[in-house]
């Protein structure tokens, strides 16, 4: 398949996924077959130690090694790699519904968003899919937050399900290595004016396998700390804060 041919890009970031990435990558091929697009799938390795390299390459996709770790990491490696118009990106632990691949793509590919997120909290959660504490308070209390000190309409803050336009990816120069890539992604998204549309999916649980490389408090915290650092600590550092949050 030709660079230039490429319309759109499936990037997964993936951290020891063996038994959960042959069942998104058989949905990702599945759904995107269906659009009868030339499109790639990207998995982007974050220096996994079992089999989830050449099971992917198995199914297909091509493999970015991404030495440092973490999740934003490894995101914005895959996605700077990618070579469709449209990036849709979503974990790999087979909770997200790649199903629903048109419904990410469609808007940025008709020139009517730059940007679409998956918001998991319409009441389409089924059991077990995110913990109780994540579901009723921290999301929620994270996305108040944003609403309240930017002028970005989101209700779903930390969606691991998105679609960016590839050309303009760029301009955001993310930093980000954790989690908190999610919420960074936001805000200069948002300081670029970006056009954004949020769209309601499901959210299934995790495969058994899949070990959870969220740490509710710790990542929350640095959630918050990205959100308050954008609005008031432009140009300067809170040094105590900031301590606090590398630290906690």
């Amino acid at each position: 398949m030709s660079e230039e041919k490429i319309i759109f890009s499936v990037v997964i970031p993936c951290l020891n996924e063996a038994l959960s990435l042959p069942g998104c990558l058989s949905e990702i091929r599945k759904a995107a077959d269906v659009l009868n697009l030339p499109y790639e799938i990207v998995v982007a390795d974050n220096n996994s130690t079992d089999d989830s390299a050449r099971i992917a390459r198995e199914y297909g996709a091509r493999v970015v090694s991404v030495a440092k770790r973490g999740y934003g990491s490894a995101l914005h490696a895959g996605i700077l790699a990618a070579r469709g118009q449209v990036v849709v990106f979503a974990d790999a632990d087979g909770s997200y519904p790649f199903c629903d691949l048109a419904r990410f793509i469609t808007p940025v590919l008709n020139n009517q968003a730059d940007m679409v997120l998956g918001n998991r909290l319409n009441n389409t959660l089924q059991k077990d899919a995110m913990p109780w504490l994540n579901r009723w308070f921290g999301t929620p209390f994270l996305s108040f937050v944003l609403r309240t000190l930017y002028p970005i309409a989101v209700y779903d803050c930390n969606g691991g399900m998105r679609a960016v336009k590839r050309s303009l990816y760029e301009e955001l120069s993310l930093k980000q290595p954790g989690m908190e890539f999610a919420s960074e992604m936001l805000l200069r998204a948002g300081k670029k004016n970006w056009r954004y549309v949020e769209i309601p999916i499901s959210l299934r649980p995790a495969h058994p396998s899949h070990k959870p490389h969220l740490r509710p408090f710790k990542d929350g915290f640095r959630h918050l700390f990205t959100l308050l650092k954008f609005r008031f600590l432009i140009k300067n550092k809170l040094f105590g804060f900031a301590f606090f949050c590398r630290f906690c």
